[in-house]
């Protein structure tokens, strides 16, 4: 089963839509790379993160 988990800045998730697309589409990437069959096996898990809990570079996303 794939899984795929995305953590991103909670404001890119910005409403349901941009959810349902985001997974559709990683879905299709998946079902494109490992056939068809793949496709009702994939979970994507979608989680928003504050700025602040995110390190780049040494320092806090939101920073």
């Amino acid at each position: 089963m794939p899984l795929i988990e995305v953590k991103l800045f909670e404001s890119r998730l910005e409403d349901a839509a941009t959810e349902r697309e985001l997974i559709a589409e990683l879905t299709d990437a998946v079902a494109r790379v490992l056939g068809d069959d793949a496709r009702e096996q994939t979970w994507v898990v979608l989680q928003g993160m504050p700025p602040a809990r995110w390190g780049v570079a040494g320092r806090p996303g939101g920073a």
